[in-house]
Order: structure tokens, then sequence, then C-alpha cells
């Protein structure tokens, strides 16, 4: 393993890049456009028929259709069974974990070990970005709203619906498809390698559950507003392989979430009906998977109020309130995040290795 050294350090700080649009050889307005009909539709159900209670869960096992972007039929017909089998069960869990009264410790301790597995199962299947991120997401959420043994099972329901309905949606131009027989991505190996000592994957995954531990904890300890959100952005710097593209994700998260925050500030405190939330929400999700693989920065400008949004469709709080939570919980996360990416315990400061 590389120490690291002033020059490594300069070049992992470097700036250049922060701002830079990626280009993209995929077809990104269609696989966009998917996405945000594929994750939503269930969504839009649940809150035009006066549950909003229920679209956390629908938002998450929707969200199967944002993995996946670029692969071929075969590929991502396996691949999206595989993510929304895990959305839905992660949603059980958060779910499962809320009615049985579980305190905030072992709710730490829950998602950290959700984020580390998906981190290296995702990273083993190659399943592409996202990566594990939504998994955490899903477990955090669902965690910390307050139901009953029912209504965790309502929950779990409209998650599985949800993740059915964005698995069609992300195949519906498989019939026209001249590409009948291509050939799948093996798992196998992937997986083997994974859990194989010497393993890549495995030191990765540990480094993402203990990051998500520690923030998830600090928050709590803090008294933050919402400390689910702080695990959530560790996981998220945390999904990178090498320090560089984790000190420039950690950067790019905290200023896109700054500018998303006043953004979605300024929607919070415009006490829109649920309607034009619920059409925002669509809206979000469309410009932040569409700027998403190009600059991480810009398209979290469109997710943070479309999450500010969701999470208003849920309780009446203050705007200032839920957006400065949003930025403080988010900052500090992400900070974690970057320190436990570039420490490692017993020989201090390292780069990561590119793989």
């Amino acid at each position: 393993m590389k120490h690291l050294d002033r020059h490594d350090l300069h070049r992992a700080l470097a700036t250049r890049g922060w701002w830079r649009l990626r280009p993209v050889a995929g077809p990104v307005g269609t696989t966009a456009l998917r996405a945000m009909t594929g994750a939503n539709i269930v969504l839009a159900m649940v809150v035009l028929a006066g549950h909003p209670e229920l679209a956390p869960a629908a938002a998450f096992g929707g969200m199967t259709a944002v993995h996946g972007r670029f692969e071929p039929y075969p590929v991502r017909a396996r691949l999206l069974v595989a993510i929304g089998a895990g959305l839905v069960f992660c949603v059980a869990l958060g779910s499962f974990a809320s009615a049985a009264g579980w305190g905030p410790v072992p709710v730490t301790v829950l998602v950290a070990l959700v984020a580390a597995t998906a981190k290296l199962l995702t990273d083993a299947i190659r399943s592409g970005p996202p990566g594990g991120l939504i998994f955490v997401f899903a477990v955090a959420t669902t965690s910390v709203l307050q139901v009953s043994w029912s209504q965790a099972g309502l929950q779990i329901g409209v998650a599985a619906v949800a993740a059915v309905v964005a698995w069609l949606v992300a195949h519906a131009g498989w019939l026209f498809s001249r590409a009948k027989h291509e050939k799948t991505t093996a798992w196998r190996e992937g997986l083997r390698a994974a859990f194989r000592l010497p393993s890549d994957e495995l030191p990765r995954a540990v480094k993402v559950g203990g990051g998500v531990l520690i923030a998830g904890l600090l928050a709590y300890v803090l008294g933050l507003g919402h400390p689910y959100w702080t695990m959530i952005a560790a996981a998220a710097v945390l999904q990178s392989t090498h320090l560089q593209h984790t000190v420039h994700r950690t950067v790019q998260r905290v200023l896109g979430t700054i500018a998303g925050v006043v953004v979605g500030g300024l929607l919070l405190a415009a006490d829109l009906p649920t309607a034009a939330k619920l059409g925002v929400i669509v809206l979000a999700l469309l410009c932040g998977e569409f700027t998403v693989v190009r600059n991480y920065a810009v398209a979290m400008i469109f997710v943070t109020p479309l999450t500010l949004l969701l999470g208003s469709l849920l309780s009446q709080g203050s705007a200032l309130g839920a957006a400065s939570d949003r930025l403080i919980d988010t900052a500090l996360g992400a900070a974690i995040g970057l320190v436990a990416a570039i420490i490692r315990p017993g020989r201090g400061f390292h780069l990561v290795p590119v793989t």
C-alpha cells in the first residue's frame, strides 16, 4: 500500500476536474427518461391516492430503475433483479427495525453493516453507479419512520411492487431491440475474488462500514436533526476506488448540496401543494439522472431538493430547519467519509490504488 506524501496529497486535492462536465458515450437522455419513469410510477400513485407515508418505500423500490443505465438488456435483466430484491430487503430491514423500536445505536450498526455488504457485493458484480449507495439510503431512511408491524408489511409490499414496475420499464425497449442474443456477464468469479484473501473489495467494504458507523454515532452524539443523512453522505463519498476521486466526490457533494439546499429551501418555503411537489420530484430525478454521469456536483443540485421535498410529504416542519439540517449533516458525513478514505489503521495516510 502506497503511503501518502506531500506530492500525492497535492495531487489528490487538486481542484482540476471538480467542475468539468465529463463526456458520455451512452444515450444519457434515454436512460434518464427510463429512470425517471420507472422510479416514479408507483411513487406518484401512492401519493396521489392519499398515502404519502408510503412514498419512501415506493421511491426506494423504484430506484431499481436508476441502475444498469448502459448495460445490454440480458445483463440489465439479471442485474436489476438482484438490485430490486436487495432494495426491497433493505426496506424490510429498516421497517422491521422501526416497528421493533430499535434505538439509535442498533440502527446505526444495522446501516453500517448494510453499507459494507452493499459495497462488497456491488463491487464484486461490477454493478456500476450508484453502487451500494441506494441500499444505504433505503435502510437508513425507513428505519427512522415510525411504523407498526402491519405498516411495515405494507411498506415492503409497496417497495416490491415499485421494484417490479421499475424492472418492466427498464426493459420496455427489449422487444424492439435487434440484439436478441447478447451474452450475459459472469458474476461467479467476481464474487469468489471478493471473498478470497487477499481481496481488494473486502478492505473497501470494511472502510465503508466503519465510516458510516462513525458518522452515524457522531451525528447522534451531537444531536443532529437527521443523523441518517450523515450516514448516507459518508457512504456516498466512500463509493470511490481511489483518493483523488474521493476528494472530488466529497467536495462536489458538499458544494452541490449547498446550492441544492438553497433551491430546496425556497421550494419548501413556497408551501407547494402535494401534486406540485410530486411534479418537482419527478423533474428533479430526471435532471439528476441526466447530470450525474457528467458531474456529481451538478446532480446534487437536483437531488437535494428532491430529498427535501420527499421528506416534506411526511412532515410539515420548518423549511429553514430541514434545509440547514441537510447541509450540516451532509458536510459532516462527507468529511468523515473522506477521513476514512485516507486513514489506514496503524499506518496513517495512504492512497487507495485505482482498481
